[in-house]
């Protein structure tokens, strides 16, 4: 009997230290700027024809040319990089890209923006490009980072005749970002510096880290059912001060006053279309939703170019 109790006891201590170790392993992989990353998203290879290869060479000309590299500082010190791109207009959009992206590499977004007419500001999320910090936190620390450059935009860009007006655009982790900054008082008469930003736009934005997490390891690891993803949650809020409790999208437009567009593909193969009407059907502010057919990850604008920029065009001329 107490052999058997023995052996109990000694699996049970072997199963807690290697969900441990599974745990920490996740968040080195996930939350930690490493070279290798634990979602990596696959992309398909294909040879692009001269034309188009013609096309990126000219809009990296015209990017390079016409970018003026700008800094600020985060409300936790860290020093902010992005990319400004006058127009003279004073509507701002403020480009987030995804998940080990950087500004520079959202050329393409940069230039359509720019050809409506608007100034654009296509920054480095921290850890991102070069901006500092070595932590990722799938938009809620990376929320931060916006509204510092928000506050940018209003202390260099503003006065009494004329008043910026902001309009976030964020795709993947950028989406939630943008999205995690709608609670954050931006249009109240009392918050002088977030006032101006008149709506926001989001593109393959997830609903909560509990819910995405869990859902990738299903299909990565085909263990779900073990409390990975909650253990994970534990060790980050030790080792990094948050946990996916706070990295909950659905909750932080729940509460905005903000216009909010979502668009997703219906064929993202990362984040789960069924979140986008999750996160639509939350939001307390005025709203618009784009399903793209047949769109993937990030990518669901070439499916139908048209669509997506004409519904962007118009849902910012509705409150600019």
């Amino acid at each position: 009997m107490i052999i058997v109790l023995y052996v109990i006891l000694s699996a049970i201590i072997i199963t807690a230290v290697i969900l441990i170790i599974t745990a920490n392993h996740f968040v080195n992989k996930l939350l930690i700027k490493t070279n290798k990353k634990l979602f990596e998203r696959k992309e398909k290879t294909k040879e692009e024809d001269e034309e188009k290869k013609l096309i990126k060479e000219k809009r990296k000309i015209w990017f390079e040319e016409n970018q003026k590299d700008v800094y600020t500082v985060s409300c936790d010190n860290l020093k902010l990089h992005a990319h400004l791109i006058n127009n003279n207009s004073n509507v701002y959009i403020i480009i987030v890209h995804p998940y080990e992206g950087r500004g520079s590499y959202m050329k393409y977004f940069i230039e359509k923006f720019y050809n409506m007419g608007f100034n654009v500001l296509a920054i480095d999320l921290r850890s991102h490009g070069e901006s500092e910090g070595n932590i990722y936190s799938l938009g809620y620390l990376e929320r931060l980072d916006v509204l510092a450059w928000i506050k940018y935009i209003n202390n260099n860009y503003n006065d009494e005749k004329i008043i910026p007006k902001i309009i976030l655009y964020g795709i993947s982790m950028g989406a939630n970002a943008v999205m995690m900054c709608s609670c954050e008082n931006l249009n109240e008469a009392s918050n002088k510096d977030l006032n101006n930003v008149k709506a926001i736009i989001e593109d393959a934005g997830f609903t909560n880290a509990y819910e995405q997490l869990k859902e990738r390891l299903d299909i990565a690891y085909k263990f779900s059912f073990l409390p990975i993803v909650e253990l994970t949650s534990i060790m980050s809020k030790i080792r990094l001060r948050f946990s996916f409790d706070d990295i909950n999208v659905e909750k932080s437009v729940s509460k905005s006053k903000v216009p909010i567009l979502f668009i997703h593909g219906n064929k993202d193969e990362l984040v789960n279309c069924n979140m986008v009407h999750k996160l639509y059907n939350s939001c307390s502010s005025e709203k618009e939703k784009l399903i793209i057919k047949d769109g993937g990850h990030i990518s669901a604008v070439m499916k139908d170019e048209s669509l997506y920029w004409n519904t962007i065009n118009n849902f910012i001329n509705k409150y600019i």
